[in-house]
Formats: structure tokens, sequence, C-alpha cells
């Protein structure tokens, strides 16, 4: 009969496992279907092009017998620092990336990342209000919210989020029946929480709320004890995954705080990258129906500034039913025979309690530093946290733990309303409400949120068939800020550029120097770096609203320094529905042909 039972037990698991994987494949279409040649992404931002050039620089590395560290053919003749900020998410990458390719590479992790993220948070969820239907739904709410569709199309770290619903599970999971498997399962749990640092921080603050909610009860405090050994052992090991980067963070602590600065971020980011109140109440700027409606209020206070990090939704149905689970808690419902079991509902009220305050914890900590209340500064977490660990500036993101919250509490609600109802059909048509309720608050298609990545601009094709050894020069340079798309280019031509300075480096003082093609004296100066061609960006010059970014690209034609070896006609995507990085403007391809000018770049060097 116990094996009988097992069975059934299994099968219910996967049959939920197979239905998250269905709904991956449609929250996503149709990324699955086209997964090496399709990437997720949306008009906001280039930054999801980082991962994939990654990728495929840890390949291209491995098969030419290239050194990883520093990444030499970005910046060039400088180079860039290849910052490693945990040893087991470089692991995975590489591992990918040897063995696939890297727009696989980059698909996979993403799409594992939703799946887990709603699997694992149906454990949690199972665990404590032992329904597999409302785990199910709590599933679905965390699985697939507004924050995780976002990132996934911007920012692969952010999607490695179900380390929080596996911990905060295996937490519950040995505080009803503590075994060995659990507690190694445990410390395990933890250190894969490292596998970003974001999320290590959120997983952090959910386990030191979860420490401080059980000391304050005498039933739980030997539980506590027990617990400070696997936790110390699992931030051990996070402490060794990250030992490079603790040292390195300590080294550079007294640098200036920048964007770019991997170890110290601005402090008025804190204000910026901070939640406010529509944050959490406005559907997603992606929405098909309501969208427009949330763009309004895009860059203002009320919402933020950020279509991407101020997406922190957490759904009008999914509050509605945790507020159903706060009631229950917070009216004790008569306990005795026929109405409420009194170990069921001490569980329960434990449980729910634990995310409410966990709720509460995190909404603080997406708090901008401090509140000024009639002349009076109300100093919140971020405040004294960034003194602590100044890489991290984005506190907005907090608003996830929010959503791990409340997707737990929504399962609740939901199990409590089901509880109302006898007839079956009836608890049926509920549950199909709830969920369909729940997918088109969270819907975020059309247009797709995919940009095909198949084809590249055919100049790039023609670089490939050159020598590998020549270095070119996308313009108009990227000095503001690095081009990711010029570096997503390098992974079809291969060849070493002077792109892709960072701010403060001595890279990119050299490239302010020379930003202006038209000056004769820039041609000598890419000729004494060795720069065979210089691609120039037409449309980039024109789109700009200054008359000497138009004036600028006049003149390069009459550099004497440099001569036009091809033009290439403006491209298309063949898709109309979907994005692609074919579609460009005409590119002109000039060769370098001035005399090399007399500085001395080797000088530059030893400086640096």
């Amino acid at each position: 009969m116990s094996v009988f039972s097992n069975m059934k037990k299994s099968a219910a698991t996967i049959s939920i496992a197979i239905l998250f994987f269905i709904l991956v494949v449609v929250m996503t279409y149709p990324l699955m279907f086209k997964i090496n040649s399709y990437m997720p992404g949306f008009f906001s931002t280039d930054e999801s092009y980082a991962p994939i050039w990654n990728a495929w620089w840890l390949k291209f590395c491995f098969a030419n017998h290239i050194s990883v560290n520093p990444m030499s053919y970005l910046a060039y003749p400088f180079g860039i620092e290849y910052v490693v900020f945990g040893y087991l998410f470089f692991l995975i990458n590489l591992a990918l990336a040897l063995f696939t390719n890297p727009l696989f590479t980059y698909n996979f992790q993403v799409l594992a990342n939703l799946f887990l993220a709603a699997f694992f948070t149906y454990l949690l969820a199972h665990n404590i209000t032992k329904s597999r239907v409302s785990a199910f739904f709590s599933g679905l709410i965390f699985g697939f919210c507004p924050y995780i569709l976002m990132r996934s199309w911007q920012h692969l770290g952010e999607t490695y989020l179900w380390m929080m619903p596996l911990s905060l599970w295996l937490l519950f999971a040995l505080k009803e029946k503590p075994t060995r498997a659990k507690k190694i399962l445990l410390i395990i749990s933890i250190f894969l929480s490292g596998i970003v640092l974001g999320t290590a921080y959120y997983t952090a603050i959910i386990i030191a709320t979860f420490l401080f909610y059980i000391i304050f009860k005498p039933a739980t405090r030997g539980y506590f004890k027990s617990l400070i050994l696997l936790l110390g052992a699992g931030y051990f090991l996070i402490a060794t995954q990250y030992f490079t980067y603790i040292r390195d963070s300590v080294l550079f602590a007294h640098t200036k705080a920048a964007v770019f600065n991997p170890y110290r971020r601005p402090g008025e980011d804190l204000f910026t990258m901070s939640a406010r109140p529509l944050s959490y109440l406005l559907p997603s700027s992606a929405h098909p129906l309501f969208g427009k409606f949330t763009q309004f209020f895009v860059g203002t206070d009320l919402y933020g500034r950020s279509f991407t990090e101020h997406t922190l939704y957490l759904g009008w149905v999914p509050l509605a039913l945790s507020f159903i689970a706060f009631l229950y808690w917070r009216r004790k419902p008569s306990l005795g025979a026929g109405t409420v079991n009194k170990a069921a509902y001490d569980t329960d009220n434990f449980s729910i309690g634990f995310f409410i305050l966990l709720a509460a914890v995190a909404w603080l900590f997406s708090q901008p530093p401090w509140w000024n209340l009639a002349g009076l500064k109300l100093y919140m977490p971020s405040f004294v946290m960034y003194r602590i660990i100044p890489m991290f500036r984005a506190y907005c993101r907090f608003g996830i733990v929010i959503m791990l919250a409340v997707a737990v509490l929504a399962g609740f609600g939901l199990r409590l309303l089901l509880e109302r109802f006898k007839a079956k059909t009836i608890k049926l048509i509920v549950l199909a409400l709830c969920c369909g309720l729940v997918l088109f608050e969270f819907w975020s298609w059309p247009p797709y949120k995919v940009i095909d990545v198949s084809k590249v601009p055919a100049v790039y094709y023609w670089l490939k068939e050159k020598p590998r050894d020549i270095i070119i020069a996308e313009y108009p340079l990227d000095i503001n800020s690095p081009n990711e798309m010029y570096k997503f280019y390098q992974t079809v031509h291969e060849k070493k550029m002077i792109n892709f300075t960072i701010p403060g480096t001595q890279a990119h003082k050299l490239a302010q120097a020379i930003a202006e093609l038209s000056n004769p004296h820039t041609a000598a100066v890419l000729k004494q770096m060795s720069v065979k061609y210089a691609l120039v960006h037409k449309e980039d010059y024109l789109k700009t609203e200054f008359v000497q970014d138009r004036e600028e690209l006049d003149n390069i034609s009459r550099n004497p320094g440099l001569k036009l070896v091809k033009s290439f006609p403006a491209q298309d995507c063949q898709q109309k529905e979907i994005m692609c990085v074919g579609n460009s403007g005409p590119i002109d391809v000039y060769e370098v042909v001035a005399r090399p000018a007399q500085e001395e770049l080797v000088r530059q060097e030893d400086e640096k």
C-alpha cells in the first residue's frame, strides 16, 4: 500500500512538472522552437547580449588557446579584466559553452530557471499547505510573474531565483522532520544560492528573517540551534566560491563608485533604483492590454524610471487571496471537534506569520536609503547595507522576495477559498478561474519578446573572411557607455577591436581622444594601433539631434588617412513581427591608410 501511495505521489509531482514545462514553452513562445536562433529580449536594453558574448569568449579562448583574462579582443591593445563573481556561475557557463553554442548556453539557463522557480515554489508551498492544487497555484504565480519574465529579456543573472524557494522548502521540511538527507540538501541549497551574487543576498536575508522568526518561539529554539551549524557550513562554501571576488572587493574598497565598477556602485542608484508604490500595483509595461497605461507612469516618482527594474507587479488576484490568508491568520478560528484541527492550525499559523513577516522585511529592503517625514530622516535597511556591500545598488529587486511571499500566501488563500465549497465541479471552476486570471494579469505578448540573432548585418560576414589578426574600430566610438551590440557582432567576425572601453581606464582615455574619425590625427593614431578597418554606422550619426554629429559624418569621407573600401546598404528584419540583430542602417568600411602617429602607445600601456 505504501509503495502504491508513493507511486501515486510521484506521478502527481511529475504531472505538475510537465504542466510547468508546458507553461514555460507557452509564456516564452516561440523561444523553445527556435532555441538556436532566437534569444529572449525586447526594446529596452542591449544588456542581454553580454552573456552570449561571454559564452562565445569562453569557447573561443579554449579552442584557440587564449587566456580568458584579460579579455584581449576588447579595448585593444589594453584589454579588459574578466571579473569572476562566483566560480559556480562561471563553471556552469563554461560547461554549457564548451559542449553547446553561445545562444543555447543562454537560452537553456533562462528556460531552466523559469521552470525551476515554478517547481521549487510548488514544493515549498505543498510542504506547508499540504495541497497540491494550492501549491501549483503558488508555483504558477512565482515562476511566471512579470519580474521574472522581464528579467529573462534582459538580465540572465536575475533569472537565477529558484534557490530562494529551494532553501525555504528545506528549512520548513527540516522543521517538520529532520533527516540527514535534508540537512545535506540544505547545505547544498545554500551553496547553490551563491551561483549569482544578487540571489545569494536575497536568500541570506530570507534565512536571516526565518532565524529571527523562530528564535522568539520557544517550541523552535532547539531547531534554531541545529540550523546554525548547517547554515555555517553552507555559507563557508559560498565564501570559498567568492574568495577571489571578496579579496578584490577589499583591495578596491576605496575606488571611486561608478556604474562599471564591479566592487562599488554609485550611491545615488539606491534612490533611483528603489521601489515605488505603483511598481507593485500596476501591470507590466509589456502587458498587451494594460501596458500602455503603465507606460504613462514610467519615469515618475510614483512608479520609477525603469521599464525592467521597476516591474514588480504582484497581481491583484494573488494579493486578494493573500489577504484571505492574512484574515485567517489574524482571526483565530474556533478550534475543536468538527471545526479546525489545532495542530493543523498552529502549523498554518506559523507558516502564514512567517511569510507576512518576510513580505514586510523585503518591502523595507526595497525602499530608498531613507524617508523624509516632516524633516525627519527615517533610515531604511539599504542605507546600512550599502556600507557593507557597496557592489549592490538595485534594492527594488527585493520586490521578487515579496513576490515569493505573496505567491505562498496566495496558495494558502486559494486553499481556504476552495475549502468553502463541497462540490468538486465548483472547486475546479474556481481553480481554473484563479489560474486563468493570474496568467492574464502576467501575460506579456503580443508582440513576441524574442530577438532573431540568426543573421547579423552583412558587413560582419564580409569581415569574417579577412585574416584573423587584423584589428577593427566601430564608429561612432562607444565612449559614453560600452556598446554591447558591437561586442555581440564580434562573435561572428572574431576580430580584435578597440571598442568597449570602460570609463576611467587608460583605454577609455585614448578612445576619447580619437572619437572624431574625421580628424586626420585620429587616422594616424588608429594606424599606430594597427587598426586595419574603421566601420562607420551612418544611421547612428544621422539619428542624433546634434548637428555636429551629422557634420562629423559628412567629414569622415574627406579624411585623407581613410580610404573607402566598401559600402553596405541598410538591412531589415525578415519577419516584421520579430526584432532582429540583422536590422541595420547603411555601414561604410574605411581602410586606415594614414601614416602612424608619432606617440608611443607602449608608454600608455606602461602607465596603465
